[in-house]
């Protein structure tokens, strides 16, 4: 028999008695064949806090003993099991790799399929990870045009730009594809010339012209079955062998429903059917960063991508919103956010469907939660993670950031959030600046009452510290010996103790209203001016002496402004704003030439600027990564990171 603690079932309407010894609900041979609107509905809740073992390869636990408060959790399941208008169906929780807690409810059945929703894009999205993996295809084929993989396509008969269409830009949503409701419903009408890659033909060929301004944001738009058409092109056999033979076979997912499109393919965004269990699995594939039992399945670095905040969507009161919720972006598929619990905010992943389904990664607590429910009703699912299960796991404890760059994982070629929830929190992080040594790293951050602070975290003993240092006294930019701080019109000096006193520079520094000021190797000053139309000067020391500051010939826009410059003065990154941009204020870069002339203006592009204002670029002292502002809303902006191979890419 169960103890107390392992097991207890709930009437749902009202808690009247506790049962033990009871087995978790399963659907009959009869339920299994019947559609899921039809599973009648539970009497008893189903609440286990030390799940048993069922032989499916799932490492198992108990609450309490191997992490979380069981009472909060247990007071959260009550919580559920009484609400008459519950669209929850399941609820299970993994903590370090170990089901903890499992709980069914209303149509909830521990050995049925429940329907995923839109939860299956991100198995398609692991899917293409897959292909990677097995060498179908590379990490560098995501930027190729998707239409170089599918060989059955008349490429004479497509619109203009089908070919800016790339697996990077399908995973991300912003394929650019634009078809009338009246195309659609034209195209459809003839299912037969859609089987293979028919469909893809027709909306190559009927859309309007892709082009920068349609490749945005817009979720669905057939970019999930773009992804699909590209798997089963590469792989050998065909796409529903290689899901069942290299991903769910191999993860002992045998229980599962994947239904087929007018294609003759797998769907990709939609009516696939797994267990809560086997939801559970795919959590812990990807919290292991692809490899399951000891196996990469996936390569690290395509989930490294498929879970990070690519762009942002502005959707956090859309899936599962709230209070604590804000700055909802994407991935490769894969949605993300972050939860506030107290004064902290947590970075999560995860994958979505409407009606409640979801699998939602908080990586730095290592935490899982599987959710599916059965209805459309806003159901708030992060909010009720962020108000009731963080505070469950959440332990006020130093954190332990080992390793370079505050122990992030770098990026790749598309920027992504620098240290969410501890360097990129919900406030204003402006600036940032490592020593050459890499081993102090400084930006300003306001908070609640919009008070300024610079911040340090400083690399002792293979762990970073934080410490504030003051308040804000200028943008810092840290000259490339690292004996001087430029903060603007004024400046400290590194001592054998710390930072000097503030100091002023001498004229005619003084006289103009600098922002920022950087210099190089060769100590050249570099600034901007707090003024629309100011140019970049810059200062040479000639002779052992400072010349006065001369306009940088170069192309500038409105508002030039938060210069930096390459150690070797080989190329100026600055922001400004144009016509031309993707955003309110957009990131440049130009390369000096052989004569020594400044080459034109050239955009970063859409991989570091975004719809919204991207400034303060600065290359971290050892070139491998380039750090910048970019603006999330009114009342946040946040540190970006992003790989410095894309200068290379746009070296003449």
């Amino acid at each position: 028999m169960k103890s107390i603690a392992r097991l207890i079932y709930i009437p749902l309407i009202l808690i009247t008695s506790i049962c033990f010894g009871q087995n978790p609900p399963e659907a009959t041979a009869t339920e299994a064949e019947s559609s899921f609107r039809d599973i009648p509905i539970l009497k008893e809740a189903f609440i286990d806090a030390s799940p048993a073992d069922r032989k499916d390869g799932i490492p198992l636990g108990e609450l309490g003993i191997d992490g979380g408060n069981k009472a909060m959790m247990l007071k959260l399941a009550q919580e559920i099991a009484e609400n008459k208008d519950s669209i929850f169906d399941s609820f299970l929780v993994v903590h370090k790799g170990k089901l903890l807690f499992e709980s069914y409810f209303t149509r909830g059945r521990i050995n049925l399929p429940h329907p995923q929703a839109s939860a299956t894009k991100a198995y398609t999205s692991l899917l293409l990870g897959r292909a990677i993996q097995l060498g179908y295809l590379t990490m560098t084929d995501l930027d190729k045009p998707l239409v170089s993989f599918l060989k059955d396509l008349d490429s004479s008969k497509f619109v203009e730009g089908v070919e800016k269409i790339t697996l990077h830009k399908a995973l991300t949503m912003r394929g650019g594809l634009q078809l009338s409701k009246e195309q659609r419903e034209e195209i459809d009408k003839n299912p037969a010339a859609l089987k293979g890659q028919g469909a893809v033909q027709a909306r190559f060929e009927r859309s309007a012209a892709i082009t920068s301004a349609s490749q945005r944001f817009s979720y669905g738009n057939f970019n999930p079955e773009l992804v699909m058409q590209v798997i089963d092109a590469v792989v050998p056999g065909t796409a529903q062998e290689f899901i069942k033979n290299e991903l769910l076979n191999k993860m002992g997912i045998v229980n599962y429903d994947w239904q087929t499109a007018v294609s003759g393919l797998p769907e990709s965004g939609w009516r696939m059917s797994m267990t809560s269990r086997d939801m559970v699995k795919m959590g812990i594939l990807v919290m292991n960063k692809g490899k399951w039992n000891g196996e990469q399945l996936i390569p690290e670095a395509f989930i490294a991508k498929a879970v990070s905040r690519i762009l942002l969507t502005g959707d956090d009161d859309i899936f599962g919103g709230g209070k604590d919720v804000s700055k909802e972006g994407y991935g490769y598929f894969w949605w993300n956010a972050d939860l506030k619990y107290g004064n902290k905010s947590y970075f999560t992943s995860s994958a979505q469907g409407g009606g409640g389904q979801y699998i939602v990664l908080l990586e730095e607590l290592d935490l899982i939660v599987v959710a599916t429910g059965h209805n459309n009703r806003g159901n708030g699912f992060l909010q009720i993670i962020a108000e009731k299960i963080l505070p469950a796991f959440v332990k006020d404890k130093p954190l332990k950031l080992e390793g370079p760059y505050l122990g992030q994982v770098p990026p790749g070629l598309t920027a992504e959030a620098f240290a969410p929830g501890v360097v990129s929190t919900a406030h204003y992080e402006l600036f940032s600046a490592f020593t050459p040594d890499m081993k102090e790293f400084y930006f300003v951050r306001y908070d609640e009452e919009d008070k300024p602070s610079m911040i340090v975290y400083k690399y002792k003993n293979n762990r970073w510290c934080k410490s504030i240092t003051g308040p804000r006294v200028g943008e810092p930019a840290i000259s490339p010996d690292g004996k001087t701080m430029h903060l603007g019109r004024r400046y400290m000096e590194r001592t054998d103790t710390g930072w000097s006193a503030i100091q002023e520079l001498e004229k005619p520094f003084k006289d103009f209203r600098i922002m920022r000021l950087v210099s190089s190797a060769k100590g050249t000053y570099y600034f901007d001016e707090a003024t629309e139309e100011g140019p970049i000067r810059y200062s040479r020391i000639i002779d052992g002496k400072r010349e006065a500051p001369k306009p940088l010939e170069v192309d500038l826009g409105k508002f030039n402004a938060h210069p930096f410059i390459a150690p070797d003065e080989s190329y100026v990154i600055w922001d400004d704003q144009r016509d031309s941009g993707f955003g309110k204020a957009d990131i440049y870069i130009s390369f000096r030439q052989p004569d020594g002339s400044w080459g034109p203006a050239i955009n970063m592009g859409d991989q570091i600027n975004s719809d919204q204002s991207d400034s303060y670029a600065t290359v971290t002292p050892d070139g491998k990564y380039i750090l910048f502002n970019r603006g999330i809303d009114k009342d946040n902006v946040d540190i970006y990171w992003v790989d410095a191979q894309i200068i290379e890419t746009l070296r003449p």
